[in-house]
C-alpha cells in the first residue's frame, strides 16, 4: 500500500525545516477563518467569488512568509492585497489577526507619490515564497508571464523600498 503524501500547512515544501513555534504559527494562520473578509469581499465585489478563497490561501502565506522573518516584501497581486484591505478595516479583528497568527502587529504600508514602492520588495517577495512554498502560481503573481500593466499592488509590510 502506497503512503499518502503528507499534508503541510499552507502547502509549506516538505524541505523547509522549521521549529515547533513556527509550525504552530504557520498551522494559526491556516486554521484561522476569516469568513467576515470573504463576505465584504463577495458583497463589495472586490474580488471575484470563485476566486475568494484562493486569495485567502495566498494572504494567508503572505503573512506566513513574515512572520517567519521575511522582511521588505512587496505585494504582487492585486486581489492577494484586496484581502489584506478588507481585513485592515475590521481593525480590532485585524490586530488580533497578526497577535495570535504572527506574534505581532504587522503594518501595511501603501505605495504613495512620496513613498514609491521600488523594486526590490518584488524579487525579495518571489525569493521568499520560492523557498518557502515553491514555485509562485502564475495566476496570483503573473511570474514568468508578467506584463509591464500587472505592475505591483504598491502595498507591502515595512519598508519595502530598503535592502
Amino acid at each position: 500500500m502506497e503512503a499518502l503524501p503528507r499534508l503541510r500547512p499552507l502547502g509549506l515544501r516538505e524541505e523547509v525545516r522549521l521549529s515547533p513555534e513556527q509550525m504552530a504559527m504557520v498551522r494559526s494562520l491556516e486554521a484561522y477563518d476569516l469568513w467576515f473578509v470573504e463576505t465584504r469581499l463577495v458583497r463589495k465585489g472586490l474580488v471575484p467569488p470563485e476566486r475568494i478563497a484562493g486569495a485567502i490561501l495566498e494572504f494567508k502565506r503572505y503573512m506566513a512568509l513574515v512572520g517567519l522573518g521575511y522582511r521588505g516584501l512587496g505585494m504582487l497581486s492585486r486581489e492577494v492585497d484586496e484581502v489584506w484591505h478588507a481585513l485592515i478595516l475590521f481593525t480590532r479583528d485585524y490586530d488580533q489577526f497578526c497577535r495570535t497568527t504572527v506574534g505581532d502587529f504587522v503594518h501595511h504600508v501603501p505605495r504613495t507619490s512620496r513613498t514609491p514602492v521600488g523594486d526590490n520588495g518584488t524579487p525579495r517577495f518571489l525569493r521568499a515564497y520560492r523557498e518557502v512554498f515553491g514555485p509562485p502560481p502564475v495566476e496570483w503573481y503573473g511570474i514568468p508571464a508578467r506584463s509591464d500593466a500587472d505592475e505591483p499592488s504598491g502595498c507591502g509590510t515595512e519598508d519595502c523600498t530598503g535592502d
